[in-house]
């Protein structure tokens, strides 16, 4: 999967996650700008976990602010 698959693929979960189908995605901006509040990023994280089939560390998660740290860590989790 190429890194563009993956950004589209977790800007839908991000729109899902903050309830918000027309979120402007800005790769720079911290996710709580975006309206991502800690249920939502349970849920973002779990949906990138259901459909890659990972299991993702909670340092891991906890360490994450922006749109790029998320796609950085799918990344890295994929290998």
């Amino acid at each position: 999967m190429d890194k563009q698959e993956i950004i589209e693929k977790v800007s839908a979960f991000l729109r899902k996650a903050t309830a918000k189908p027309d979120l402007a995605i800005d790769q720079e901006a911290k996710l709580i700008d975006m309206g991502l509040n800690s249920s939502g990023r349970l849920e973002l994280f779990s949906m990138i976990e259901d459909e890659w089939d990972l299991m993702l560390d909670e340092d891991d998660t906890d360490e994450v602010s922006t749109f790029n740290d998320v796609i950085a860590l799918v990344e890295k989790e994929l290998g």
